[in-house]
């Protein structure tokens, strides 16, 4: 039996996959309205904020949204190899005949993860590739717009479409918790802001160790966490 069936749930409730659970996202309600209109509108928008703060669970939203029609492309710019050429990833929406006759896509929306791993040449392939409708809207995620490689080309295309994801606040934590485990007491809300306080305002990170002294709960045979769990934290 999996730590989390002991505690009475079917899966990982604080399961930090941005397929899952991104209808339970806090104070993010505005970002999401954002992204989606963008997307219709076609245009380009850049979300920048820290590691773990939801910038990808935004896309995947997107994606869900959007992908019906199959002209989704969802790439993360952090596997690719940084000299790879964006136009092969479009093609590749073709296979192999897209490599053989150079075709590409019209109308393509596209979400780019991690975008300060791709290379400045790319970033010029891309407003290119808009102008010429290739993509229709292009939703962009970094840590720091600023930072990034975009050119200054496709920088005068984004203008003042960059938008900041606020830093979330322990309030925002305990919202966030009890949207994932219900009114459950497996956390009550001094242990939520300890764990925020260590997770260093991170929500990915929160989640990730609300798991690891939720399993060492479990594994004394407990459905409540308590205060002596969180040594689990310091033991790493």
């Amino acid at each position: 039996m999996e730590w989390y069936q002991k505690l009475g749930y079917k899966k990982n409730p604080f399961s930090v996959d941005p397929k899952d659970n991104h209808d339970k996202l806090v104070n993010m309600d505005a970002l999401v309205e954002e992204a989606l209109y963008r997307v219709e509108s076609g245009s380009m928008l850049v979300f920048e904020g820290k590691p773990g703060t939801g910038k990808t669970t935004l896309l995947m939203i997107a994606a869900k949204k959007f992908g019906g029609k199959k002209n989704v492309a969802y790439v993360d710019c952090k596997i690719l190899d940084k000299n790879l050429n964006i136009t092969h990833v479009l093609q590749d929406r073709y296979g192999l005949m897209g490599r053989l006759f150079n075709k590409k896509p019209k109308d393509m929306i596209l979400l780019l993860d991690n975008v300060q791993n791709l290379s400045k040449k790319n970033t010029e392939r891309l407003k290119y590739y808009f102008d010429q409708n290739y993509l229709k809207s292009i939703v962009f995620t970094t840590e720091r717009y600023t930072r990034s490689n975009f050119s200054e080309s496709l920088m005068d295309r984004i203008g003042k479409r960059v938008v900041s994801i606020p830093e979330m606040e322990d309030y925002d934590a305990i919202e966030m918790i009890r949207k994932r485990i219900g009114e459950d007491d497996v956390f009550n809300e001094q242990l939520i802001k300890k764990l925020f306080k260590e997770s260093a305002g991170s929500p990915k990170m929160l989640l990730e160790n609300c798991q690891k002294v939720a399993e060492s709960a479990a594994k004394k045979g407990r459905k409540r966490v308590q205060q002596n769990d969180l040594k689990v934290l310091k033991n790493e």
